[in-house]
């Protein structure tokens, strides 16, 4: 039986070539999606472990939960304990460092950034091995830099010429002097080197530093030396070795890069699971073709067991060869994302992404499964087929009744849409995500079961302009609606890709929607200053800007925020990082309502905090705030279910002064906390004219390159860019399910064709011409396509209004169906049908009238 399935693979190699394709393409992003794991993660491990070159490492504990949103980062530690550390026996360097907020500006005046990586400044220590000077000199005093090799190239900027850095927000004249490597990627971070002297002044003016470099001396005792160091620490503080640190910091970017695979293998997932439809149908199809061999087969002894075992072999064979050439196609993919990365200023190791033995193994493997299991109920039907039946009947098309599957697919449908509906509506339901979930699975697959027998009256509504075309119109029209299990198979992949592309499109347009309302309903201020583009870390307005801004012509009132993180611990005693974010109580709500829905923000003080509501905290909850200047015990006053806006807690200038930041320099005196802040609301008066104001505001924050003035609309449409984004990083990812669906349609065709050669015959014999016959194919096609397109459209805006309504209370408050995109969606829809048509529409044209008519 081996020898007969091999031979069939290759009498029938034609019909089995798409679905190898789809095997492929779906192992392919399958194989890539794992290597660009492991690439990335490699690239940030040679980062780590290139740019901390110390023996052993002196730092803070970590503030708070790893698993916060917010990285917890460490505690500071006493910059004076470096003098000390620095004299014990067996040391050779103690080196202090911190970390500030730095951006390099370009040789054409905008700062340098790469795909959101960091920009970072690192003192550059003569004794430390790990930096190698490529050109120049090392950086001495505040007007002279040094550039990490990929950042000076991606900055335009040359040896000897001046630029800018902002430092905390303070434009500060530099000179390049020079150029450094530490001879691994740095995936895109922009990295500055400075004076240790001055970037020591710079970002610890307290005392308070990140961290202790220890160098020990050649042939000492490490053991000895650890002992000792340990001996002169606070209990608060640790002493880790290199590898230790690297593991520590590790950890997190592994956490992050998992998020990032799991996100893409979904997206894998669903690409094999329409791949799982073309697999299924193609051998269905192939089967009905074939009845007559497997029934000669059957009555010359095989059983059908045989037979099942035949056509699974088939499969397997396929499967294998799909897979195999998948994962070269993967390797090929990976080579291709590396370069593109590299080209958006993320440059990975020259190495690329080896496929390891592990990553071909497992995407071959799950490449055969989803190929065996799409081809096990084909199988069956050979298997199961009378041979008496199968030699009587000449096509072996015989159509099983609709009425066990039909009811099968309501008995799914049914609690799918009421889960959905209720997840909708009832705002108080129990484990509402999880309903939610459920419903949605159950929907697409009761829709998937249910397909059959809706589309019938679906392609008549459908196809009433296609029935204009005649004769190809009307004969494609009954076509399909004479073959419903067929049309339903062949649109199934792209009522799943479809589903998530109107979902995506629906949820993007509502979130444009709701952050459009939020601005214009919450901002009552006319202008909004901070930061240009966000980033995980936040710069603070220059005092002299804000002060500037504040006595402007025009200028009505001003009220600003600054957040800072910190460490809180609430009544759980569980301790988390989140940004507090210190305001005026009574201006800031004259500018911005913060949604307050319990309590008062007027009762804010020095240990009265307001709660944001994603916290989870509630009034009268005891929370504790802690930073690197002290801890702040405080009660919850007020609730606010604040949006556009990132926090945990309100607080009053004074708790920031007393708690201070993890990550910058917050000021000791209440009196200046607001003075340099994070974001500033901009009040005119009466008759000013906002241009002339903006543009004055323009003309104070243009030295800092980092600082922009928004009104409401421009806020509006910077969230709606960055939704659009988002919307097309969908698309791309999805469109591997969508080219799969494709080729499901023109699979169908062309096995349709090879399954209709006599009734193509017969009827070019009665007069149908080549033009008419094209037509019909062409037509069939574009009903398969556009079928399968509005059945997922209205079930993925259906998912998309639920979804909504799960998380109006993170802002989502509004629904808006993109009628529009819709309608492009579907027309997409035809083009991709006409397209899909036109080889099988070819084949089918080419058949000879009387070689078809004497087929059986």
């Amino acid at each position: 039986m081996i020898r007969v399935a091999l031979r069939s693979v290759r009498t029938h190699l034609g019909q089995f070539l798409l679905t190898a394709l789809a095997v492929i393409l779906g192992v392919a992003f399958l194989s890539g999606t794992l290597a660009l794991r492991g690439v990335l993660s490699d690239t940030f491990s040679a980062l780590t472990s290139s740019t901390l070159t110390a023996d052993l490492y002196v730092t803070g504990e970590r503030a708070g939960s790893g698993d916060s949103a917010v990285r917890a980062p460490t505690n500071k530690i006493d910059a004076s304990l470096t003098e000390p550390i620095a004299e014990v026996d067996g040391v050779a360097s103690a080196h202090p460092s911190s970390s500030v907020n730095v951006t390099l500006v370009g040789a054409d005046s905008a700062p340098v950034t790469a795909m959101g990586a960091p920009s970072i400044a690192l003192p550059l220590y003569a004794d430390d091995p790990g930096q190698t000077m490529v050109a120049g000199s090392p950086p001495r005093g505040r007007d002279q830099i040094a550039l990490e090799s990929d950042a000076l190239a991606r900055s335009g900027l040359e040896l000897g010429q001046s630029t800018h850095i902002v430092v905390d927000g303070e434009p500060v004249e530099v000179s390049v002097v020079g150029e450094f490597t530490y001879g691994a990627s740095m995936a895109g971070a922009t990295i500055i080197g400075l004076d240790p002297d001055w970037l020591m002044e710079v970002a610890a003016p307290d005392g308070k530093i990140t961290s202790i470099a220890v160098r020990l001396a050649d042939g000492a005792d490490a053991q000895a030396v650890r002992g000792a160091i340990a001996a002169l620490l606070p209990d608060d503080v640790r002493l880790l070795t290199r590898a230790e640190l690297i593991d520590e910091q590790n950890e997190y970017i592994e956490r992050i890069l998992g998020y990032v695979e799991t996100f893409l293998l979904v997206f894998v997932v669903l690409a094999m699971f329409v791949g799982s439809f073309i697999i299924m149908n193609t051998f269905a199809m192939s089967v009905r073709q074939r009845q007559k061999e497997f029934a000669l087969l059957r009555a010359i002894g095989a059983s059908p067991t045989s037979v099942f075992a035949t056509v699974l072999f088939q499969a397997l064979v396929i499967g294998i060869l799909g897979s195999v050439l998948g994962v070269l196609a993967g390797a090929v993919l990976i080579r291709a994302l590396v370069t593109i990365l590299g080209a958006y200023g993320m440059p990975l190791p020259d190495g690329g992404a080896p496929m390891t033995g592990q990553i071909a193994g497992v995407s071959i493997g799950v490449g055969v499964l989803v190929t065996v299991v799409g081809a096990l109920l084909p199988s069956r039907d050979a298997a199961l087929t009378p041979p008496v039946e199968a030699m009587r009947d000449a096509s072996g098309a015989k159509e099983r009744p609709l009425r066990a599957r039909t009811i099968a697919g309501a008995l799914l449908l049914a609690p799918g849409l009421a889960g959905v509906l209720a997840a909708w509506h009832d705002a108080d339901l129990p484990s509402r995500s999880a309903i939610l979930g459920a419903g949605a699975g159950a929907l697409l697959l009761g829709l998937l079961l249910v397909s059959p027998a809706v589309s019938r009256p679906i392609v008549v509504v459908l196809g009433a302009p296609a029935r204009l075309i005649r004769p190809g119109g009307r004969l494609a029209v009954r076509m399909l609606t004479a073959a419903p299990r067929r049309t339903a198979a062949t649109s199934a992949a792209l009522v799943i890709g479809m589903a998530l592309v109107c979902a995506g499109a629906t949820i993007t347009a509502s979130m444009r929607a709701s952050v459009s309302s939020i601005v214009n309903d919450s901002m009552h201020a006319d202008l909004y200053v901070r930061q240009a583009t966000l980033s995980s870390r936040l710069i603070p307005i220059p005092a002299d800007m804000t002060a500037a801004i504040g006595r402007l012509d025009g200028v009505a009132s001003t009220t600003a925020y600054a957040a800072n993180l910190a460490s809180v611990t609430g009544p759980d005693g569980k301790t988390s990082t989140g940004y507090v974010v210190a305001i005026d109580p009574g201006a800031y709500a004259a500018a911005y309502d913060p949604n307050v829905t319990a309590g008062s923000l007027d009762d804010l003080d020095d240990t009265h905090v307001a709660a944001f509501a994603s916290s989870g905290l509630k009034l009268g909850d005891r929370v504790t705030i802690t930073g690197p200047a002290g801890s702040v015990s405080a009660t919850v006053c007020a609730v606010a279910d604040t949006t556009g806006v990132v926090g945990s807690l309100y607080v009053t200038p004074a708790v920031t002064a007393a708690t201070g930041s993890l990550t910058t320099a917050a000021p000791t005196d209440p009196e200046q906390v607001l003075a340099s802040p994070n974001g500033m609301f901009i009040t005119l008066a009466e008759g000013a004219d906002p241009g002339a104001v903006r543009a004055s505001i323009r003309e104070i924050l243009a030295p800092s390159y980092v600082f922009k003035v928004f009104d409401p609309d421009e806020l509006s449409d910077q969230v709606g860019s960055q939704a659009n984004r988002m919307l097309a990083v969908l698309y791309g990812l999805l469109g591997l399910s969508i080219a799969i669906a494709i080729l499901g349609i023109v699979n169908t065709l062309i096995l349709s064709v090879s399954e209709r050669v006599r009734e193509i015959g017969l009827m070019r014999a009665v007069g149908l011409g080549r033009a008419q016959l094209a037509g019909q194919i062409v037509c069939e096609s574009v009903l398969t396509a556009v079928y399968g397109t509005v059945l997922g459209a209205a079930a993925g805006v259906l998912l998309a209004g639920a979804l909504r309504a799960l998380l109006a209370d993170r802002g989502l408050t509004e629904f808006v169906v993109p009628w529009s995109q819709l309608g492009a969606v579907v027309g997409v829809s035809v083009v991709v049908g006409v397209l899909a048509a036109l080889w099988p529409a070819v084949r089918a044209t080419r058949l000879p009238v009387l070689e078809a008519i004497a087929t059986e």
